[in-house]
């Protein structure tokens, strides 16, 4: 074993970590045991790269991971990533344009394998990250949302679900890419601000002399107006309702109908009806009966062959043009104000997105969620934070039904065939050969479209643990459901709640216990990151900047389930610090108590079997050590992994490395047993930390116990009960020693220098100050230490109060010293006035005394009786400097 190196270097002992879990294959679940932890990752994209979501992600899930395995628990972290049929394809088609071709020029099986080809070159690039984050996921069983096994489940439960009329074909609005020329899910849509303009455009009633004015952005699209809506309760139009108006420009007479679900205080509360081309107008026309496919404007963006003259005209240009100065000159058109609003761009090409109305393929989302609801119900799953309730059941309870189908080439193609020149839906099958036999395999055509990536990432949780039909394989049987799901909260409904549909709908339960949600990473500043922004960072060039522990610490901490993270290089840089203390206080104490060779098991029994021989000082840093191994393990348990890191630091800064360490080296000679207990303390502090920290904290254990394993070790557990008396007792003692330190350093008192010091105590004080005689020599620089001398107060002392105690220094001072010392003593007076008037107001306060636990009000009773204690020692000690 080689010596313990002076600084820790994460370009070289990060990847010697990782090597090793490698090696060793800790991912391995441990099979001696029936308690189990499985947690499903979310599959990032195959041929992306790692951006800071992902880092968050994998840092909070190897938390838990490793806490779970620490605790022989049989732990599975499957890795996977998703075939992400849109952005896979574009990259293709991107290559491949470069070439001088297209995938309609080589056809669909060409570029099928110019898609696996692409998968091949670039498909590595994300595990590797994923494993440079030290995410001790199981690489044996990584899996693929296109590979052969979960294509053959996708299919066969496409053909199920169609079989129990939870799939069917049919026409519906949706969100169409021009650019990609395929259907588009919500999240694959950006929302931008654009400066246009309102028109608005009088709609004349037919046989009358009234009319109806009508606000639009898109006056292209009047030409497939079905009907112009009022609220049925709008007085200005009530009588109205059930006539006529004449269509501009087309001159045909179109119905005034009533809807609720129109805004009176919208515009001029009148709106034109284009059931083709918008989803609200859509939703109108289906209640209303009226036409829904008239569709004026095709998917490419430009005029249809049913808008008239203006046919294959640009919608948004020319045609929006031409008609403008048409409805001028018929006097239709009132007024043009300019008006900002949000308009959806695909996020891959950034055209604008067509809503259409198409032929897709759509699951019965609302019937499925049924056994959802009724699982929620039953808390069969809960989520955290709870605030993310309401969101979930604003959606499960107002499902639509889930188009499907996209049309593309690289993904699950839908197991669908028609006859080649009827078009008619022969039958939904894996296997075709009874169609062929009837048809002639020459007359039948499959489905050209592909299902939507989510409809396979919705098998996620029980496709990864080979279920199906036949055999549910005994992964599934042991592990399914997962304790919990960790995700973001942004996906609660395109990737939670149909996890959640097939989960309920195939395997009668839900697919997991426990649906863990954080928040977004913004910019420092608070901001979405965006490369059009450059405020994006890339998580990778952090790691090689500074490291992967610091950046799981930034992404880590402060994150709050549920709420987004501002994230800070400078906050990366203190982690990076707090690193290289961390090591320097592990080192400082193998200075001390060199290797330990001992188990955690050896120590522990030593230490116990010993206890009564223990130090005042042992016990209590045991019982602290106690203190934080609860609390951690409780934090881990209820997913609080934030605030629980904050009291691990404070404990391994303040408690050990402060005053434990301290007081072995004071303490050495009379202590039998104090290597051990620090040896135990430094093991289970490492431990502890590993889950946040995993690769210095596997490094440290490595070389301070000379090659044990960490990542495979037990978690800590309470090695000795804790000991309250003894924690007063010494949390006394440290609240003296800092007394001294300050009445010391107020003094002009050099640090290394001793000095006698006098104690004067109250008899329940005396034994606890007798006992720990030493430590407070040692750790308050004091030469010779006095308690309760018979002598009168002496008058060369500088002078403290801590508690009941008073503190006397020697301190040779000349006049102006004495001058120091007053003021310095009048200093105290004042703040223990200030002090004690704090307490008064707040015993005052009525609505304190009514509402605080009687318990709360003695304490501060007892508070403002010491302080009034103490300022009376320090007036007198005043008064007799004078």
């Amino acid at each position: 074993m080689s010596d313990f190196p002076k600084q820790y270097d994460p370009k070289i002992h990060e990847p010697m970590s990782q090597e090793l879990w490698e090696n060793k294959k800790i991912y391995t679940p441990n099979e001696n045991t029936s308690s189990t932890f499985y947690i499903p990752i979310p599959p990032p994209n195959v041929t992306g790269n790692l951006h800071l979501g992902h880092a968050l992600t994998l840092s909070i899930e190897d938390i838990m991971t490793r806490y779970h395995r620490m605790k022989w628990d049989s732990t599975l972290w499957i890795p996977g990533t998703d075939h992400a049929g849109i952005a896979t394809q574009a990259q293709v088609e991107k290559r491949l344009e470069k070439n001088g071709s297209s995938r309609k020029i080589i056809g669909r099986e060409k570029f099928l394998d110019e898609c696996w080809k692409w998968i091949d070159e670039y498909g590595g690039n994300i595990q590797g990250q994923v494993k440079k984050m030290g995410a001790s996921v199981n690489w044996d069983m990584e899996r693929f949302t296109f590979d052969e096994k979960n294509n053959k489940l996708v299919e066969k439960i496409f053909v199920d679900l169609y079989n129990k009329w939870l799939i069917y074909r049919g026409e519906y609005m949706v969100n169409y890419s021009p650019w990609i020329e395929s259907v588009i899910s919500d999240i694959e849509v950006d929302h931008k601000e654009v400066d246009e303009k309102m028109y608005y455009i009088n709609y004349f009633v037919a046989w009358s002399d009234k009319e109806l004015l009508v606000a639009t952005t898109r006056p292209e699209t009047l030409l497939g107006d079905m009907a112009v809506a009022v609220h049925p309760k709008d007085k200005r139009y009530k009588k109205l309702i059930g006539k006529n108006v004449i269509l501009p420009i087309i001159n045909r007479e179109i119905p005034i109908i009533g809807d609720e679900s129109i805004d009176m205080e919208f515009w001029t509360g009148v709106v034109k009806v284009t059931p083709a081309h918008d989803p609200s107008d859509f939703d109108i026309a289906r209640r209303h009966w009226l036409r829904t496919d008239y569709r004026v404007i095709d998917k490419t963006g430009l005029m249809s062959s049913e808008a008239w003259v203006f046919a294959w005209l640009s919608a948004i240009g020319e045609a929006r043009s031409n008609i403008v100065e048409l409805l001028k000159s018929k006097w239709n058109l009132v007024r043009i104000e300019p008006y900002t609003h949000s308009v959806w761009f695909c996020s891959r090409s950034q055209c604008r997105i067509e809503s259409v109305v198409s032929t897709q393929w759509f699951v019965k989302a609302s019937v499925m969620a049924e056994k959802v609801t009724a699982g929620y119900k039953k808390w069969e799953f809960k989520i955290v934070p709870e605030r993310f309730n309401k969101t979930f059941e604003d959606w499960i309870y107002n499902l639509r039904d889930w188009c499907i189908s996209r049309q593309l080439w690289w993904g699950h193609q839908i197991p669908a065939y028609y006859h080649k020149e009827t078009g008619e839906l022969l039958w939904v099958t894996r296997d075709p050969s009874s169609i062929f036999e009837k048809y002639g395999e020459i007359n039948v055509k499959r489905d050209d479209d592909v299902l939507d990536t989510w409809f396979s990432s919705a098998l996620w949780p029980f496709a990864i643990l080979d279920w199906d039909f036949e055999n549910p394989s005994e992964f599934f049987k042991k592990y399914y459901p997962a304790n919990v799901l960790e995700t973001g909260y942004d996906i609660l409904f395109f990737w939670v709640i149909r996890m959640l549909l097939m989960g309920y709908e195939y395997t009668w339960e839900t697919p997991f216990k426990t649906i863990y949600l954080h928040g977004l990473i913004l910019d420092e500043s608070g901001k979405k990151m965006s490369k059009s922004w450059g405020n994006v960072i890339d998580p990778l060039s952090v790691i090689d900047t500074y490291s992967t522990d610091a950046l799981r610490l930034a992404v880590t901490l402060g994150n709050t389930p549920g709420n987004n993270l501002n994230f800070s290089m400078k906050t990366v840089e203190e982690y990076s610090l707090f690193l290289n203390k961390f090591w320097n206080i592990i080192r400082f104490a193998w200075m001390n108590v060199g290797y330990i060779a001992d188990s955690r098991k050896d120590l522990i029994k030593k230490i116990t079997e010993n206890r009564s021989e223990l130090l005042p000082y042992e016990i209590w840093i045991l019982s602290r050590l106690s203190m934080i191994t609860e609390r951690l393990t409780g934090g881990m348990d209820s997913y609080n992994f934030s605030s629980i890191w904050s009291e691990l630091i404070t404990f391994v800064r303040d408690e050990f490395a402060d005053i434990a360490i301290e007081a072995y080296k004071i303490e050495k000679e009379n202590s039998k047993f104090g290597k051990e207990v620090i040896s135990l303390c430094v093991l289970d502090i490492i431990a502890l930390m590993h889950p946040y920290i995993p690769h210095i904290t596997e490094t440290l254990y490595w070389y301070i116990t000379e090659g044990w394993i960490l990542a495979t070790s037990s978690w800590p557990t309470i090695a000795m009960e804790r000991d309250m008396r003894e924690e007063k007792n010494l949390e006394q003692i440290w609240e003296i020693v800092r007394t001294i330190r300050n009445i010391r350093a107020e003094s002009w008192i050099k640090p290394g220098e001793y000095h006698d010091t006098i104690f004067k105590a109250k008899t329940d004080m005396v034994s606890n100050l007798e006992a720990n005689k030493t430590l407070l020599a040692g750790l308050g620089r004091i030469d010779n230490l006095i308690i309760n001398p018979k002598e009168r107060d002496p008058q060369n002392y500088a002078y403290g109060i801590c508690g009941s105690v008073e503190i006397y220094i020697h301190n040779e001072i000349d006049i102006a010293g004495i001058q120091i010392e007053k003021e310095r003593i009048m200093s105290l007076i004042n703040e223990k006035k200030e002090y004690i008037r704090t307490l008064e107001v707040k015993l005052s306060n009525s609505a304190f005394t009514k509402n605080a636990p009687e318990k709360i009000i003695r304490i501060e009773m007892d508070k403002k009786n010491l302080a009034r204690e103490q300022l009376e020692k320090l007036e007198e000690k005043y008064s007799k400097l004078k």
